[in-house]
């Protein structure tokens, strides 16, 4: 009987334990820590669930081990959990960022993401301060297609070039920026931790309410807010980074040198160099530093009879390890009725040239405070509320020179011949060479000299400060519910200063300057936006409307810059006392060079009236209209005001009851299509009234003048015609989410049609003024764009992919003048050479012109089969090692009509690549980014100015004999119509896959639960720049300089440019 009552006793507390395992309790939180109220959990495959309590827990009964839990909440991605054990777990759920409930900004407002029916892209202010870029918009070259996003140079501070679907002007192409409802020339000066969001708007439609300065496209940034009803929450984000020059070039070493300056020589029927006299005959430098000049000789042939290789100029110029580094720091809280989030951050970023010797870089201080604060509410609404939002920023950046082909000190460095030593310590000189820089060894080349002692006398001295404070204060009154009247006042203000020493120095015959000096300069200006709305949003049933009407009143104030300089130091060399009232005492105010102008482009305004009406029924059929009315003081009576309107609308498909037997694959799909039309006015103001130009600040009256010429002038011929230039666009998208939501589809069509140019028309130089503006001429841009994604999470393995392209083609349709041609700019590859880049119908922007090349004459026979069709040589002189340029027209001359189209700086397609992996706490994340179907036109030496300047190592493939080479013409000593004829030798293909960042890290969450204090950690380590995929032999086919930098179309010339950095950083996140 025991043994049976025992069997019993035991077979119910198997079941009574198996019971109580069968339980399961837990908590869910957001990325936060905060609980999760009325989170959905139900066992996968069944009709068990519960949803959590206001503290986020929940209880489980049932639960047999090895099912699945799945949690599910608006907002947030759902998430999987398998049942290993029965402990109380903690489950965090993510911020669903493509949820179909998000809302986005638009313009003058929000609106949920499921009803935009124009092409926008969103991206998380998190997401961009994950990347650590110097500049937020780096952060998105490769995460928004149609975006394309070119970074100026690797010079820290250097910014970026933003183009949204492609070039559609001559004039100014620069996108719209927007930073809370204030309208800026860009957002360098924000710091990623600053914010919270950008939204591009890139189709007309989405644009339009912008009216006449969105041709371009539009930015729009929102920094970050406060949060009503939650504890201050403090934020430190920092990093450390190492910065190397990713990919160098390499000069030629000291006997490649030698040999193929020989080579030329003896090509051209000259005998080689005697390199031991050239090198011991200095004239200048044994009159200069008596006696020493033929011991340098000496000493330098001594070394190369030693094997000595030469100075890499490059490497002594370069800077190792150069340090960047962050830090941030974040207030974010508010109580029920105010709210608020303030920072401060500071970014420095020593520059990777400049070696020791220049404390080149930049640094940038940010500090932010936005708040916000219910003055007036009941029951259901505010009444009354207003707010701020403020940033300040404190820039100072010092650089070296990375502009056209002489004034570059990267360029200076590849064309150095590498026989002269870097420091010699015979030419210490406290008073002008205190480093002992060599000084130029004029046998050899009088016009050559030290590029570190040019680069160290021109910049180490000069530095300038700038500073932003931009912001704005805005009144809401909502007298009932969804009727708002909302006023807001914004201003864009600068000011900043600069000052320079100009050291005396003794380099060489050329480069000697006897006068230190002092300058300095000051500038200040801004801009205020005053902006009045009223809005109203109502549903009607199944119906939604919402409307928004406005004003806006933009004025550009006068901004103005003066300056002035002086030699003659009373404390020469020291250039903390290098300012003009401590020069001499001049004996007169002539021998003060002053400047100063006051902009008048700073003193016109815009005047606007917008309107806006936004419908949907049952959130299934979408429809926005836009109209915006904008009066300019750029244009003259009867063409000053400019109308713009556009349309759009919207059909969700998953909405309808035809489309539900696909409801267990298709989450969501909308059809959209938008038009409308975009405006630029981007041109100097008053152009249509006689503006004055002052060459001299005054007149002079009576018999003795100390001035005799020309004072003032018009500064520009009138044109009271011209008017807007305007953009029209026409757009077809659809959205898609697949399999839970797992997979994402975007995709669009457009068409960008841009007309009435607005620019200067050419005139001859002896009209005494300068050039009117004109409405001169039509641009086409088509494209598609394509976004995938797929995000998916595998027990605790969490993993995402995105990939993006965009294809644009652009084609000039007309320009308004009789042989439909704009010239670019001429000597960017030498002096006197020809124009390079051209604006041309049918063909696209700012495409590279010049000749075409059949290859090299490789022997006689090929030298004497060149003729023309009359059976003559095309040039006496020609012979083999010689480019044989194409007679297109076979008239028997090579001339101007023999040019024509030889590459595209403008990539076909551009596409970006996303990863993102995450396993219980450990993380990590690539972006890359690529452009594809552009050439670039290269040249690192200027062939027309001297032979002596060094070569790459490239010129191993030049030709030196039959068959030796088909692309690179033979080496001569002078001046050759080979290298001064522009020709297609000069183009290379600059195709690119960029591995721009990748982060590896630990994110520590729950582990810290026991420590109060803290309640996130993140630790991480991560590559900028790691490897670029090209086959591109110069320093980075990622190239933005133009030769002339007010054609922002002619870009895509590679002289040298300042390098791209890859930088090695160590970081921390802390949340408290």
């Amino acid at each position: 009987m025991k043994p049976f009552l025992l069997s019993i006793f035991l077979c119910f507390m198997g079941i009574s334990l198996y019971a109580q395992n069968n339980e399961i309790k837990g908590t869910v939180l957001d990325r936060d820590g905060s609980p999760l109220p009325g989170v959905s959990i139900v066992v996968k495959n069944s009709a068990k669930g519960v949803t959590t309590d206001f503290d986020g827990n929940f209880v489980l009964s049932d639960v047999q081990s090895g099912e699945t839990l799945v949690f599910s909440y608006l907002g947030f991605k759902t998430k999987d959990v398998v049942v290993s054990n029965f402990n109380a777990m903690t489950v965090t759920l993510e911020e669903d960022t493509e949820s179909l409930e998000e809302v986005v900004v638009v313009g003058y407002g929000t609106q949920k993401k499921a009803l935009v029916t124009g092409a926008s892209v969103n991206v998380k202010g998190e997401d961009i301060a994950a990347l650590n870029t110097g500049t937020a918009m780096e952060a998105l070259q490769g995460t928004t297609a149609g975006v394309s996003i070119t970074r100026n140079s690797g010079q820290p501070g250097a910014g970026t070039r933003v183009t949204i679907r492609g070039l559609g002007t001559i004039g100014n192409s620069n996108p719209l920026y927007i930073v809370d409802g204030v309208a800026v020339g860009n957002i360098d000066y924000l710091n990623s931790s600053d914010i919270a969001s950008i939204d591009v708007l890139k189709d007309a439609a989405s644009a339009a309410i912008y009216g006449s300065r969105a041709a371009n496209g539009v930015v729009l940034v929102t920094t970050v807010k406060g949060r009503a009803g939650t504890p201050a929450k403090i934020s430190y984000d920092t990093y450390y980074g190492m910065q190397n020059i990713y990919k160098n070039l390499d000069p030629l070493n000291a006997q490649e040198y030698m040999y193929i300056m020989d080579e030329g020589r003896v090509n051209d029927g000259l005998a080689p160099n005697d390199w031991e006299s050239i090198l011991k005959n200095n004239n200048w430098l044994d009159t200069n530093y008596p006696g020493l000049g033929t011991e340098l000789g000496e000493e330098v042939w001594s070394n190369l009879e030693d094997g000595w290789k030469g100075t890499n100029w490059i490497d002594e110029m370069s800077k190792k390890n150069a340090p960047m580094q962050s830090h941030a720091i974040n207030i974010v809280g508010g109580s029920e009725d105010i709210v608020y989030s303030m920072g401060a951050s500071y970014l420095s970023q020593e520059g990777i040239l400049g070696a020791d010797l220049v404390d080149a870089g930049y640094k940038r201080f940010t500090a932010r405070l936005n708040t916000e604060m219910v003055l007036k509410k009941n029951d259901e609404h505010a009444i009354i509320t207003v707010g701020e939002n403020f940033t300040y920023t404190n820039e100072e950046n010092r650089s070296v020179a990375s502009g056209n082909i002489y004034y570059n000190d990267l360029h200076n460095a590849l064309v150095q011949n590498p026989l002269q030593p870097a420091y010699w310590q015979q030419s210490i000189d406290n008073n002008i060479n205190q480093f002992g820089f060599t000084p130029t060894l004029d046998g050899l080349a009088n016009d050559q000299t030290n590029p570190l002692a040019v680069m160290y006398y021109r910049h180490n001295y000069n530095y300038g400060k700038g500073n932003k404070i931009i912001g704005n204060v805005f009144l809401e009154i909502e007298p009932i519910k969804d009727l708002k009247f909302r006023t807001s006042y914004g201003v864009d203000s600068w000011f900043g200063h600069s000052r320079s020493m100009n050291p005396t120095y003794n380099l060489g015959l050329l480069y000697t300057d006897d006068n230190d000096g002092a300058g300095q300069s000051q500038y200040f200006g801004n801009n205020w936006t005053w902006t009045t709305t009223a809005s109203y949003n109502r549903m009607f049933g199944d119906h939604s409307l919402d409307v928004l009407v406005g004003t806006e009143l933009l004025q550009n104030q006068i901004n103005t810059e003066v300056g002035g300089s002086r030699n003659n130091l009373l404390f020469p060399g020291d250039p903390k006392y290098a300012y003009i009232n401590n020069t001499q005492s001049p004996e007169s105010i002539n021998e003060i060079n002053t400047w100063g102008a006051d902009w008048a482009a700073g003193g016109g305004g815009l005047l606007s009236y917008m309107a806006k009406a936004q419908y949907n029924y049952k959130e299934k059929y979408l429809f926005t209209a836009i109209v915006r009315a904008d009066g300019s003081s750029n244009f003259a009576d009867g063409n000053r005001w400019g109308t713009f309107p556009s349309f759009s609308a919207g059909w969700i498909l998953t909405e309808e009851d035809f489309m539900a037997n696909t409801s267990n694959v298709l989450d969501f799909a909308k059809l959209r299509a938008s038009w409308g039309q975009n405006g630029n006015q981007s041109i100097d103001n008053f152009i249509y009234s006689s503006q004055i130009a002052y060459v001299f600040p005054g007149y002079f009256f009576g018999d003795t003048k100390p001035v005799s010429g020309v004072t003032s002038y018009p500064a520009r011929v009138t044109n009271p015609d011209v008017t807007w230039e305007t953009s029209e666009q026409l757009n077809i998208g659809f959205d898609a989410r697949l399999f839970n939501s797992k997979l994402g589809v975007t995709f669009d069509w457009y068409q960008k049609t841009t007309k009435d140019w607005l620019l200067e028309a050419p005139i001859l130089g002896t009209s005494g003024a300068g050039a009117p503006f004109i409405n001169g001429g039509d641009i086409e841009n088509k494209g598609i764009e394509l976004v995938l994604s797929w995000n998916q999470q595998v027990n605790d393995f969490n993993y995402g992919i995105t990939i993006s392209g965009a294809h644009n083609k652009n084609t000039v349709t007309r320009i308004a003048n009789t042989d439909g041609i704009i010239q670019g700019p001429g000597s960017v590859l030498s002096q006197g050479t020809a124009a390079i880049s051209r604006v041309e119908v049918g063909q696209p922007i700012g495409f590279f012109y010049g000749y075409k090349a059949d290859g090299i004459l490789q022997n006689q026979d090929e030298v004497d089969a060149y003729v023309t069709p009359s059976g003559d040589p095309y040039f006496n002189d020609q012979r083999p090692g010689d480019v044989r340029f194409v007679d297109v027209n076979q008239d028997g001359v090579i001339d101007e009509a023999d040019k024509g189209f030889l590459g595209d700086p403008n990539p076909d397609f551009e596409m970006g690549i996303q990863l993102n992996f995450e396993y219980k706490g450990i993380y990590a994340n690539a972006t890359l980014s690529g452009k594809f179907g552009m050439q670039v036109m290269q040249s690192y030496r200027s062939f027309a100015d001297r032979f002596d300047q060094n070569y790459t190592t490239s010129v191993f493939d030049r030709w030196h004999g039959e068959g030796t080479s088909n692309t690179m013409p033979r080496l001569t000593y002078g001046s050759n119509r080979n290298t001064n004829f522009i020709s297609d030798i000069f183009m290379h293909d600059a195709d690119y896959l960029r591995i721009n960042n990748v982060t590896l890290g630990y994110n520590f969450g729950n582990m810290l639960a026991d420590f109060e204090a803290i309640s996130n950690l993140k630790l991480y380590v991560a590559v900028t720049n790691l490897h670029t995929f090209t086959n591109y032999d110069g320093m980075d086919p990622e190239v933005r300089y133009s030769g002339n930098d007010d054609l922002s179309w002619a870009s895509g010339v590679d002289l040298g440019l300042y390098p791209q950095a890859r930088t090695v950083m160590f970081g921390l996140s802390v949340d408290f």
